[in-house]
């Protein structure tokens, strides 16, 4: 009797691993001092650049700041490029990461090193307060596992709407909007 509660319990875990991992994983911050009633205009920082050849950087703009355009649009914000109420940057992080191993031959004796290189992503958006410089919001997702489940033709566009799913202020509206929430 234990041992079937026990396998129950077990496949259940399995099933709530299996399904947390479908969903990629969004590290936000939101500054609960900032006045959101006050913010109606933004406008874009290209993404920096340290790490990205200037043909790189233009490509990575090009590629994803439609997405965040469209919704910065849908919270009803307006691009002023004059004195806007925040600014808006955005970045993709990535790195090498080495793994190595040592595998075995199948009678034990021989080891035959291995070495794998993995390029590890990460994308970045962050609202700052143009009057004040604070932060008020910033979100990132880990691009190397979304994008690994991902079919679609660009998947940016569904890693940004991760992002802004943790951003649900509307321009001059001081209470976060549910509906602003993309499935």
């Amino acid at each position: 009797m234990f041992s079937i509660f026990v396998n129950m319990y077990f496949r259940l875990l399995i099933v709530g691993l299996f399904l947390f991992s479908c969903n990629p994983r969004v590290i936000q911050y939101r500054n609960d001092k900032a006045d959101f009633a006050n913010y109606r205009s933004f406008y874009i920082l290209n993404s920096k650049s340290d790490h990205l050849s200037a043909v790189e950087s233009d490509e990575v703009n090009n590629r994803i700041e439609p997405f965040i355009l469209d919704e910065m649009n849908r919270r009803d914000y307006v691009i002023n490029t004059e004195n806007p109420d925040l600014i808006l940057r955005f970045e993709i992080i990535y790195g090498t990461e080495n793994s190595r191993n040592s595998n075995q031959s199948g009678y034990g004796m021989i080891y035959y090193p291995s070495s794998n290189t993995n390029i590890a992503g990460a994308i970045l958006i962050e609202l700052v307060d143009n009057s004040t410089k604070k932060l008020i919001w910033q979100s990132s997702i880990d691009a190397n596992h979304a994008l690994k489940k991902r079919k679609e033709k660009d998947p940016l566009k569904k890693l940004v709407s991760h992002l802004f799913n943790t951003y649900l202020y509307r321009a001059g509206n001081p209470t976060s909007d549910e509906y602003l929430k993309i499935k």
